[in-house]
């Protein structure tokens, strides 16, 4: 007998069929490597099944294609997933084409067992266990009884092995622990990740040309940045599951194989394409920045992005990718335009093509990639096959099942193909979209589609046992939302580990919009202006200056402004204005619900299209640019690879002026006495310039005094003397306020109900006896493919432990100084509403105030109006109104103070906290200016006090009273209540509150 010694271990080398392949294995044997080989081969060697558990990455199925490539041992795997059943692994009877018969056809774990064959089931807890243990005879005693078939038994032939891999249950989507009772037959190994000296070990091995100094620097780069995303200092809040590990490294160094191994300039542009440009947030980008601009020694300057197409090329930079229809590139690559923001974005995935990575498209839900589709996924001339996946869909809807031959006719099926095999078997471009809303079950059935196999297997019924493979030419685009909840599912961190994410840009700067809309429209004022309010649009939806009363926002994406465009374009007449006014209205203005925001922002078009009509020979301009997409040229019509036409000016990151100030010198207006000086409870109201003891000196403005030379003792000395000139009290009762308000109130709760309704859970049964019949399982049945189970019962149930866990605090700011009206009533109606809500779906609440009730400015008093553990009965309900509408005379306190001690406002048994603290929060010393407020020592320790408290895993609402947007500085999440909107208040809070529970509860077993 033939051997091999595989980490230092005598394996022998068994005859084997040459109908199955042996998948090649580039694993480097490093000290752990083996240390991991030997805890597999003296299980297998014993006759052991072994189950490999570990992270995403870390080179599981690597091993056994190691183990196998070397004795020469086929390996058949199959990726489990939520759908499993015992058929697609046992096998199944089919019709023969004729008619006339039936045949059998393995599954592959039969075809494994009979030949002698390796059998990797990938992803195990993915499937339900009781689906796994059908073949438990397999993995305990080496044999299967085909129940399904003749009922024949099929003992393991020698060489069988069967081996299971699977990610941790904890920080993976859609896996299951196993039970004991099925690892109990298993060595189960745990694959540990790569040491810092491995990788270099296994990296110098694969890449020899590759230079020791980029090898050090970019392993640091990814232990880095894979430590910030443990710790949370990236990619917190995010949603997202990122992942660094050997197998972006190995896309690092490929890379930089392709496009030049001593290029430094290379090096860092592909850091960053790797390291940095996957990440969402402002903040986490520039972090990774500069960790990479720190290992390469200095600024990352990219090179201006050029391109062009010749002889079945695309020279893009220093990129070649062939294009099988030289014709269709040029035509697409002139037909989009292609501001800078585009071009880095092609630029990225040009880069990915090259290296034959799968290519994963993550965007915004408002910046939506359709508009530009082809320009990226038909660039080489290669046709597009689309599948879209949603929740609910079955495996067979995309990869292929059994159908009728002829209409009506059940007597006889045959195999059909899924839009996903049809693919891969044309050699087309696959797009696989949806991906954030389908299950593991679906998608987790593409891993070896998606890893270094590239292949997939097809379910016996297909009659084929081999798995089909990807051509050179194929490659696999999958397009997902940025993930806006954890009640929404996305993909794991093991298959986003398997492609290389790219964020399609946020087409949101006016230049580049312009420029976007130049290449359709003559340049100059209709563009401008275009793209201008499309902008101003989208900051009022996003601030809910319009919207407020809604239960989520308006959107306002790239779709809108480019319809617009069409719009024009396509009525183009001699009244262009009106067209335009015509199309603002279409695509924006009409699904605007409140008559004055409508009017509105109408009036707002209007003023944006105002210049439009003085250009009296736009009408011909746009006639003429019309010609130009109608007659057939070639690509040097667009010189879009020229740097010089997208060089412009710097961002100056000035940021827009929110408000002037002048509110807050002239005082809030209300009836509330003289307290020294000329001007009523404003910012600084009490020293005006009649009060005595700085003589008027000083500033701020509008006022006349400061504090100019009084010091803070002379500051308590007037307080002491203050009389409590006024009842800051709302005179009205619980009764009477609801008799006004009820009507509102209750349409809000109404609203509000369904965010917080308890999650679906969709079990898909399958009985003997029913009232549905599932199509496709009788279809089976009938082909003798299928049991007699047809009867669809498939079960809904609610999660009604969802909520489990959560505890919401409200802190008040209740002072004088933000005593009104329309924020008393505003505050109110929020908080009943909310109380009531929470209550309703057992959500504990609690209710605090905090001022300085004495005015002796050396004090912080809290009042609890309600404690988590109280019941919120009609009582309760009385008792926290009645408190809230009274004694609103005390004096501002320092925000930071109320957080010092956080956990007092929770229960012990909260798991997920959230804080909702309503305020103007100016602090003690209310500045005139808003740049002086931010920049205060008040200001400064809340935001301290915030990210300390966000580190303990609270999750903060600011609610910000009045004019000044300083909550949106200070909090991740905040709401501004001015004037305009306090009506809204409380879909407002309600809303936000239960956004704030989808995205950070989970319910903790």
């Amino acid at each position: 007998m033939e051997f091999v010694t595989i980490a230092d271990v005598k394996v022998p080398v068994l005859p084997h069929s040459e109908k199955f392949p042996v998948f090649p294995s580039s694993l480097v044997e490093t000290d752990s490597v083996k240390q991991t080989l030997q805890k597999i081969l003296y299980p297998m060697l014993e006759g052991i099944p072994v189950l490999l558990v570990g992270d995403a990455g870390v080179g599981k199925n690597a091993l056994i294609y190691y183990i196998n490539s070397l004795r020469k041992q086929p390996t058949l795997r199959f990726s489990f997933n939520e759908d499993t059943l015992p058929e697609d692994l046992i096998g199944s009877y089919r019709i023969l084409l004729d008619g006339k018969g039936f045949t059998w056809s393995n599954g592959p774990l039969t075809n494994a067992l009979s030949e002698g064959l390796s059998f990797v089931a990938d992803e195990m807890n993915l499937c339900a266990p009781n689906i796994i243990k059908r073949f438990s005879s397999v993995y305990e005693s080496n044999y299967l009884d085909l129940l399904e078939g003749s009922g024949e038994r099929i003992n393991g032939k020698t060489g069988f092995w069967f081996i299971g891999t699977q990610n941790p249950s904890e920080g993976f989507e859609g896996r299951k622990p196993l039970p004991f009772d099925i690892t109990k037959h298993f060595a189960v190994v745990y694959v540990d990740p790569y040491s810092p000296d491995e990788m270099f070990f296994i990296l110098k091995k694969l890449y020899p040309m590759l230079g020791e100094d980029v090898l050090k620097q970019i392993i640091r780069i990814s232990l880095e940045s894979e430590a910030r995303i443990k710790s949370g200092e990236i990619g917190k809040g995010d949603l997202e599951k990122y992942h660094f590990n050997l197998r972006t490294l190995q896309k690092y160094c490929n890379r930089l194989v392709l496009f030049g191994a001593k290029d430094k300039t290379v090096a860092a542009r592909e850091a960053l394409y790797l390291f940095e440009e996957p990440f969402r947030k402002k903040e986490d980008k520039a972090k990774q920045r500069e960790l990479i601009e720190s290992e390469f020694g200095g600024s990352v300057k990219l090179v201006p992005t050029k391109g062009y197409v010749q002889g079945s090329t695309i020279f893009w930079n220093d990129k070649e990718i062939k294009t099988w229809d030289e014709k269709k590139t040029i035509s697409l690559l002139s037909t989009y335009p292609t501001p800078e923001p585009v071009l880095h974005f092609l630029d990225q995935v040009f880069t990915a093509i090259q290296a034959k990575e799968n290519i994963l498209i993550e965007y915004r839900e408002d910046q939506d990639p359709q508009e530009f589709l082809p320009l990226f996924t038909e660039l080489t001339g290669i046709e597009l096959e689309s599948v879209m996946l949603s929740k609910g869909m079955h495996t067979s809807d995309v990869v292929g099942a059994l159908k009728p031959t002829e209409e009506g006719n059940i007597e006889s099926v045959t195999w059909v193909d899924g839009p996903l095999t049809r693919s891969i078997r044309k050699g087309h471009i696959i797009l696989i979209s949806g991906l954030e809303s389908a299950g593991a079950e679906l998608v987790e059935k593409m891993n070896m589609l998606t890893d270094d196999a590239r292949s997939l297997t097809l379910p016996p019924e297909s009659g084929e046992y081999l798995p089909i493979q990807l051509t050179e030419k194929s490659i696999v685009f999958g397009m997902k939302s940025f993930r806006a909840s954890k009640s929404v599912t996305t993909i794991s961190r093991a298959f986003r580990n398997r492609f290389t994410p790219i964020l399609f840009p946020e087409l949101e700067d006016v230049k580049v919009l312009e420029e976007i809309l130049e290449f359709y429209l003559p340049e100059g004022v209709l563009p401008r202006s275009l793209a201008r309010f499309h902008l101003k649009a989208k900051e009022l939806a996003e601030k809910r200056t319009i919207g407020s009363a809604n239960l989520m926002p308006y959107r306002f994406g790239i779709a809108n402004l480019l319809k617009w465009k069409n719009h024009i374009y396509r009525y183009n007449q001699t009244d262009v204005k009106d067209i335009a006014i015509r199309g603002g209205k279409i695509y924006y203005t009409n699904q605007i619900a409140d008559p004055k925001e409508r009017k509105e922002l109408e009036r707002l078009l209007e003023g944006y299209l105002s210049g439009v009509e003085v250009v009296s020979t736009l009408f011909e301009e746009i006639e003429e640019k019309k010609k130009t997409f109608t007659v057939e040229s070639g690509l040097d019509r667009k010189n879009w690879w020229d740097p010089e036409l997208h060089q412009r000016d710097p961002l100056t990151g000035i940021a827009k002026k929110l408000n002037s100030g002048e509110e807050t010198k002239r005082g809030i207006e209300i009836n509330t006495p003289e307290t020294g000086g000329k001007i009523k409870e404003g910012a600084d109201a009490w020293y005006g310039e009649d009060t005595q003891g700085n003589q008027g000196q000083g500033e701020p403005q509008g006022g006349g005094g400061a504090w100019g030379y009084r010091t803070e003792e002379l500051y308590k000395q007037f307080l002491k003397k203050r009389r409590l000139l006024w009842d800051y009290s709302i005179m009205v009762g619980l009764e009477e306020f609801k008799s006004v308000f009820g009507k509102e109130l209750e349409e809000v709760e109404l609203n509000l109900e369904q965010l917080f309704d308890p999650e679906i859970d969709i079990h898909r049964m399958y009985k003997n006896e029913g009232s549905r019949v599932d199509a496709r399982k009788y279809i089976s049945y009938k082909s003798g493919r299928g049991d007699t189970k047809i009867f669809d019962k498939t079960i809904i149930e609610k999660n009604d432990e969802k909520l489990k866990g959560v505890e919401v605090t409200f802190l008040v700011s209740k002072c004088r100084r933000i005593f009104n009206f329309e924020y008393s009533i505003a505050m109110l109606s929020a908080l009943l509403v909310s109380l009531h809500i929470l209550n309703e779906h057992d959500i504990k609440t609690s209710v605090h105030t905090f001022c300085d009730i004495k005015n002796s400015k050396d004090t912080v008093d809290i009042f609890n109006l309600k404690s988590a553990e109280e019941d919120y009965t009609a009582e309760k309900e009385e008792e926290v109104f009645s408190a809230l509408c009274k004694n609103w005379h005390g004096d501002s306190i320092p925000e930071f103070q109320v957080l010092s001690n956080a956990e007092r406002f929770f229960s012990p048994d909260a798991q997920t906290k959230i804080i909702v603290i309503l305020s103007d929060f100016r602090g003690q010393r209310a500045k005139t200016y808003i740049e002086d407020e931010l920049a205060s020592f008040d200001t400064r320790k809340l935001k301290e006090a915030v990210l300390k408290n966000q580190d303990k895993n609270y999750v903060f609402l600011g609610v910000g009273l009045g004019s000044r947007y300083i909550a949106e500085h200070v909090f991740q999440d905040s709401l501004q209540i001015t004037a305009d909107n306090f009506y809204s208040m409380p879909n407002l809070i309600g809303a936000e509150i239960a956004r704030l529970v989808q995205i950070h509860h989970s319910l903790r077993q």
